[in-house]
């Protein structure tokens, strides 16, 4: 099982009197380190040597167990009695709104080696919260979010004997989260960190801190420190102090969702020794620029920095921002209405950013890209026609197609930019090309909801040039159809199109027709008409030259694609599922409210993409029991399926997930009408949402708001 010193790789025999090699298994783990977990994770079921390789610590350390009410409420003892019986370690552990009694020896077998644990909204006394952190000796990550029985008697660590002990046993503990703790107080907070002594991050998201010195006052009448806190309020004056003694070492923290205004951001931020890398404000509609601008003048070591859904954050703040903050390499300033083009455009001053998040700022259009992100150093919005580092895109974006590509020197790049999200803005086509040709280096990219800029033609170069993708947001942008994603639709078909045009050419109607059928109608006709024609487009491709040569820019180049979102574009059909989904990692795909989906282009998807774990197909009303077949036989890794609304679905559906779908973790049949009760909780191992109620429909995940008309 090793390579001996001669460097000859050792042969064993199997028993049957052949000869099998094995590959030293830290070569085993070099190579399992390029896998995704789940891919990982059936490598391993492969033999005893490639388990163990497939258990190397690196591995172990990034596994997480999530037990949740949804998954564990009716199994939770047989869950219980695998790990009890399990021989392989795990380190770090979330529970989720359930509760914690009678597992004294789940606390003893992996206590002593936890390295992470979460508790959400779980139900625990404060004896049993004490009695949990003093089995863990090498907790690194605590988080006790909305644990409100803990707090709620205010008892919570009030023997000092418990403090002396844990603030011993939690030397290592460097990440604290009290986030959404209602019943959190001066006392319970200084206990609670007093048993934390080397922290360098805590999260008080959510909580309800007192930040005017008013209230401060009347709990704390004199203005000298005093020895007894307060178990009713927690004050912003209280934090500072825990703040200002442990400045040195905190590096991330978080206000998230609270009241913090600007004169306390002022206080914090000018703490003697307080150098953070991270700050997150998200949801603090208090903030002012007047302590933006203080933040970003005395922490200008912050890499990470989150003001999103902050309404008062402008244009002044975003200058401050991109001024100072020269080491930042991720920035949120998702839903920030008062932000104009003119501040996104200083964020291209920002040399290191890696992430951006611009999502749902009414005022941006695409100057804010044109001109401000993808614009050459020091344009000034006046159209520099001789700067070399300039793309001209009046030239990229013929009227009929798009144009071949730029040469790179004429581009200004951006390799550092690997994640953009410009959801639900108001952007043109010119804007999409001006990302796919500056920034190279994307692996994330979310544009959904932008109706006017994703069309077939500007996709054709985002799929051209981005071919580093690993997530792509799509959704809602419902000019998108068969011809951009097949790559039918691009400008590198010169050749061909001579030879197509007389077949697809279509004859003008005469102006004098009564129209017999309505608009819908009309609109059904012509989808399956351009269905046919795309397809018919394929097969000539397919059966005459090369693919990847004559196709033009199809979805299928995007190789690396693991997370791809298209719900609610409406004229995708079979025809893309076809010939342009083969992607051997994808893990996620959405295609909710894709109208036009049937078993015939499940067929093809399930064939070419098994990698999938998660599949949207809620409101695809042509999905039958043939199609869900397909799905169940074929996607093995599959562990969320969602199906509401899926009105042609019968009980013979819910019998291939019964028999196949071996890994299937999670079920949404909501509104599935063909379905009888008794089928569905027949599955008795899923975790099903089935309420047929018509009102559960509205409770789906709100869609952004709609961009400002173009003016």
């Amino acid at each position: 099982m090793a390579i001996t010193s001669d460097g000859v790789l050792e042969m064993t025999n199997s028993g049957n009197g052949a000869v099998t090699p094995h590959l030293p298994t830290e070569v085993l783990t070099h190579i399992m380190s390029y896998l995704f977990c789940a891919d990982r994770s059936a490598a391993g079921q492969v033999c005893s040597h490639w388990r163990e390789a497939s258990l190397d610590m690196r591995f172990v350390n990034e596994q997480v167990v999530s037990l949740t009410r949804g998954s564990a409420a009716d199994n939770l003892h047989v869950l219980m009695n695998i790990l009890r019986h399990s021989t392989r370690p795990f380190y770090n552990f979330i529970f989720k709104d359930l509760e914690l009694r009678k597992m004294e020896w789940f606390w003893e077998k992996f206590g002593p080696d936890m390295r992470s644990l979460i508790l959400v909204n779980c139900d625990l006394g404060e004896k049993m919260l004490v009695a949990i952190l003093k089995s863990c000796d090498n907790l690194r990550t605590l988080h006790i979010n909305a644990c409100r029985e803990c707090l709620m008697s205010g008892r919570l660590l009030d023997d000092e004997n418990d403090v002396k002990v844990l603030s011993e046993k939690l030397l290592n503990l460097k990440e604290l989260s009290l986030a959404s703790n209602r019943y959190l107080s001066d006392a319970l907070f200084n206990r609670l960190v007093n048993i934390c002594p080397n922290l360098i991050s805590l999260s008080l998201s959510g909580c309800q801190i007192s930040f005017h010195s008013g209230l401060y006052k009347k709990f704390y009448p004199s203005n000298s420190t005093v020895s007894h806190v307060s178990e009713s309020v927690l004050t912003f004056c209280n934090i500072l102090i825990f703040l200002n003694r442990q400045a040195k070492h905190l590096k991330y923290l978080s206000f998230s969702s609270t009241l913090i205004d600007g004169t306390a951001l002022v206080t914090l931020c000018t703490i003697k020794d307080l150098k953070l890398e991270s700050l997150k404000l998200q949801c603090c509609d208090q903030l002012t620029n007047v302590g933006i601008r203080s933040l970003t003048e005395h922490q200008t070591y912050l890499k990470v920095l989150d003001v999103s859904f902050c309404t008062r954050v402008t244009d002044a703040s975003l200058v401050c921002i991109c001024k100072n903050l020269v080491n930042l390499e991720a920035l949120n300033i998702r839903r920030c209405r008062a932000v104009t083009d003119h501040g996104v455009k200083q964020i291209r001053r920002l040399k290191h950013l890696k992430e951006l998040d611009i999502s749902e700022c009414e005022q941006l259009t695409s100057e804010c890209i044109t001109d401000g992100l993808c614009a050459a150093e020091g344009e000034d919005n006046e159209g520099n026609e001789n700067n070399e580092n300039l793309v001209d895109f009046n030239h990229l974006v013929p009227k009929t197609h798009v144009a071949k590509s730029v040469p790179s020197e004429q581009r200004r790049i951006n390799n550092n930019l690997e994640k953009l999200y410009a959801n639900a803005l108001n952007l043109d086509e010119k804007s999409i090309l001006s990302i796919a040709t500056s920034c190279p280096k994307l692996i994330l990219l979310d544009i959904g909801y932008c109706f006017n800029a994703i069309t077939d033609s500007s996709i054709q170069m985002i799929f051209k040039e981005l071919v580093l993708l690993r997530s792509l947001t799509l959704s809602r942008c419902d000019k998108v159809s068969d011809l951009g994603l097949t790559g039918m639709g691009a400008g590198n078909r010169e050749n061909l199109e001579k030879t197509w045009t007389q077949s697809y050419i279509e004859v003008p109607e005469p102006q004098l027709r009564i129209r017999l059928g309505s608009r819908v109608e009309e609109e059904i006709w012509r989808d399956a008409k351009r269905k046919r024609e795309v397809k018919k487009m394929c097969e000539d491709l397919s059966m005459l030259f090369d693919n990847d040569v004559c196709s033009g820019f199809s979805l299928a180049r995007l190789k690396g694609l693991k997370e791809l979102d298209l719900a609610g574009c409406n004229k995708i059909t079979d025809v893309s599922l076809k010939y342009a989904f083969n992607f051997p990692e994808l893990r996620l795909l959405d295609l909710s409210l894709c109208q036009q989906i049937t078993h015939e282009g499940l067929d093809f998807l399930t064939r070419n993409n098994q990698a999938l774990e998660e599949l949207h197909l809620s409101q695809c009303h042509n999905v039958t029991d043939m199609g869900i077949a397909y799905i169940a036989r074929r996607l093995h890794r599959l562990k969320s399926l969602y199906l509401q609304g899926c009105s042609q679905l019968t009980d013979h559906s819910l019998d291939s997930i019964k028999i196949h779908c071996t890994a299937l973790q999670f079920l949404d049949v909501k509104a599935c009408r063909g379905m009888s009760i008794a089928g569905i909780e027949s599955l008795i191992h899923l975790n099903i949402d089935y309420s047929r109620e018509s009102e559960d429909l509205m409770q789906c995940k709100k869609p952004p708001p709609a961009p400002p008309m173009r003016r």
